[in-house]
């Protein structure tokens, strides 16, 4: 009986010590990333995406009908205002002007016969005054005369006005005529040329074929439009630099400001998803073109807008700061996906870093100001030269105040 007790000791002790070395030895340390707090220049910015376009473009489109008789320059070229640029088959023009032409003629014809006409009738009512004043004709007579001088100067005027009619025509078909050859509205580049010889030009009408006969630019007006979404909206003003990457420059910085932001938005069907309308609003940008860079209208583009900035504030990596809502919960706010009320985040500080201090870790509450796409500004509560733990993730978010950390270098 008393072997057998002491054998249960025996193997009592053996599962026991294992246990009781590892509460009695301390706990080993965490290998973490530290950076030591510093002022660091920061930029708070909004990510928007676009295209080049001119400032100054016009796409030219025929005012008449007609088949293209000429076309007087070449892509690229460059032109000047009220230069030549296409001219349009005029002899259809050619020939209503020399109609209504001879239409004005006839009129002119018309009016010299009815000046003539009113001469006789006054001649004739003077003549009748005389007779009547003498007793020779009737009343009668002498009314007929006046109502035949009246009806001669009212003809008169009715052929006056459809002159004025027929030469109102004839400036129409003149200036009909005229539009046959296109001039340029604006000095700059022939940038497109979306007709040929021989096909006809057609007035301006969507989705017809021969509506666009050529496009110019003022190629030293060129900016970026950009669509910046609602929720960043409200922090874009008007004067604020941007940095612009091309696709066909994507390592080369262009720089740019803000110059207008629209005042109504876009509205995109089923951007948002579930057949939502997402809004965005047009941007347009100022653009410093460098010397010797091909740059295009219609290249597309992505323009990060500077909104705010601090040039020396002191900042932490993004992963460093932390929030009570990062922690894991137990009791009933785990069961509540680990949200806690706003009572308990104001409790625990809100925003908080572990910073190492002495080998061990220290919980840090912090205020937070702006941040850009890497780091996070601090505003109160972390000093300059504090060892900040910035990872890694999985051990960070587990840390508590006390628990030992190391760098990795010294674990090894």
């Amino acid at each position: 009986m008393t072997r057998r007790v002491i054998v249960v000791a025996v193997l009592g002790a053996a599962i026991a010590a294992p246990v009781v070395m590892r509460t009695l030895r301390p706990a080993s340390a965490q290998a973490v990333t530290l950076e030591v707090a510093a002022p660091r220049e920061i930029h708070a910015s909004v990510l928007a995406s676009g295209s080049l376009v001119y400032q100054q473009q016009v796409q030219l489109s025929s005012e008449v009908i007609g088949r293209v008789a000429a076309i007087l320059v070449q892509e690229g070229e460059q032109v000047a205002a009220g230069q030549a640029l296409l001219r349009i088959d005029d002899a259809l023009p050619r020939a209503e002007v020399a109609q209504q032409q001879s239409v004005v003629r006839q009129q002119q014809i018309n009016i010299d016969n009815q000046r003539l006409a009113l001469a006789n009738q006054e001649s004739q009512y003077q003549r009748k005054q005389m007779l009547y004043s003498h007793q020779m004709i009737a009343a009668a007579a002498l009314d007929d005369a006046r109502y035949a001088l009246d009806q001669a100067r009212i003809q008169l005027r009715n052929s006056a006005e459809a002159l004025q009619q027929t030469q109102a025509a004839l400036k129409q078909a003149l200036d009909r005529a005229a539009r046959t050859v296109v001039t340029a509205p604006l000095s700059g580049t022939v940038t497109a040329i979306d007709i040929k010889t021989g096909e006809t030009a057609v007035p301006n009408q969507v989705g017809y074929r021969g509506s666009s006969l050529l496009t110019i630019a003022n190629t030293a007006t060129l900016m970026a439009e950009i669509s910046v979404d609602e929720a960043d909206i409200a922090r874009v003003r008007a004067g604020q630099q941007a940095a612009i990457f091309t696709a066909a420059h994507p390592d080369l910085v262009l720089r740019g400001a803000v110059r207008s932001v629209a005042l109504s938005p876009q509205r995109n069907e089923g951007g948002a998803g579930n057949g939502a309308l997402a809004r965005s609003y047009l941007i347009k940008l100022s653009l410093e073109n460098p010397t010797g860079v091909a740059l295009q209208a219609g290249m597309s583009c992505r323009a990060e807008i500077y909104t705010a900035s601090a040039k020396a504030a002191l900042s932490v990596p993004l992963q460093a700061i932390l929030s009570p809502a990062g922690e894991k919960s137990d009791g009933a706010e785990a069961m509540l996906g680990e949200r806690r009320t706003a009572a308990k985040r104001q409790r625990d500080g809100g925003h908080y870093v572990m910073v190492a201090r002495a080998g061990q870790a220290l919980r840090k509450p912090v205020q937070l100001g702006i941040a850009d796409d890497e780091r996070q500004q601090v505003t109160s509560g972390l000093e300059r030269g504090d060892a900040v733990i910035t990872g890694p993730f999985k051990v960070l978010r587990q840390l508590k105040s006390g628990d030992r950390v190391a760098t990795a270098a010294e674990t090894s």
